[in-house]
């Protein structure tokens, strides 16, 4: 037999709990209604207090900022200059267009860094502020490899870079390098670049020999041509092997020491070999 009692308690237990359920959000919501314009209230007066709070801390921090940015005790007065050789400090200064008040917080190194190495003679510059008052400005000088004949003489660096023309007061005490246009070469090219930087170490492995040298041609179709003080023969080296035909040219310098005046040109681009052309006679 099935007992229809229990079935019946158990179903009004649950309509009990649903019902309590429903008087209990009826309840909340019934009070949200009620207290809404209280909470509001608090609502707002919370949002004033902490937008007057924001409001003082911004003006606060805009104080102290102008404090900071304005005060005599951060003015810059000491610069510092490092580096230096070819240039005075006292230029670079003026380069970087400090005044005399400026504030070291005031300062853009970017700037500063940018007007110094308008100059000529300076490869980077790099600005340090060192607070309260000192401003650090480290300088990197080009260092002259060779000289370059194009419309004028410039200074070339060793990595090839032309950098300068060569005014009357500068050192011409380097290797000449000539027939770049000539030969076909654009000065500003990555590849001329590349080109003339092998030249000079060519120059420079020259220097530790007994050869003076006062012209490093280029040659159309490739090639260059070694022009010394003396011997006044021209030595034609080709591309590359420089240690060899060096080699190959302090043997022809022995062997026909003070009978250089025979020979209108030696030819050492063939590997192992030294060719010479008789000079002609008059």
């Amino acid at each position: 037999m099935i007992d229809t009692r229990a079935g019946m308690r158990k179903s009004g237990r649950r309509w009990r709990r649903v019902a309590a359920s429903a008087a209990a959000v009826c309840g909340l919501a019934l009070a949200a209604w009620w207290y809404a314009p209280v909470y509001a209230g608090v609502y707002q007066q919370a949002r004033g207090f902490v937008l007057q709070a924001s409001a003082g801390v911004a003006g606060m921090v805009q104080g102290v900022s102008e404090f900071v940015l304005t005060h005599p005790h951060f003015a810059v007065r000491d610069v510092k200059v490092l580096g230096a050789k070819r240039l005075k400090g006292e230029d670079i200064v003026v380069m970087s267009g400090l005044g005399p008040r400026t504030g070291i917080w005031n300062t853009d190194p970017a700037k500063i860094e940018g007007r110094v190495e308008r100059h000529p003679w300076v490869k980077r510059a790099l600005v340090r502020r060192e607070p309260p008052a000192r401003l650090v400005i480290t300088v990197e000088e080009w260092s002259p490899g060779g000289i370059v004949a194009l419309d004028r003489l410039y200074y070339v660096a060793d990595d090839g870079v032309i950098f300068k023309a060569v005014d009357e007061e500068d050192s011409v005490d380097f290797p000449f390098v000539t027939g770049l246009r000539a030969a076909g070469l654009a000065p500003e090219a990555a590849d001329t670049r590349k080109k003339l930087s092998q030249v000079l170490e060519l120059a420079r492995a020259v220097e530790r020999t007994a050869l003076d040298l006062s012209e490093i041609r280029f040659q159309r179709g490739g090639g260059i041509v070694l022009y010394p003080v003396a011997p006044a023969v021209p030595f034609h080296m080709g591309w590359g092997d420089w240690h060899d035909k060096l080699g190959r040219l302090q043997w022809f310098l022995r062997e026909f020491r003070e009978r250089e005046a025979l020979f209108g040109a030696v030819d050492l681009s063939f590997r192992g070999q030294v060719v010479t052309r008789p000079r002609k006679r008059a």
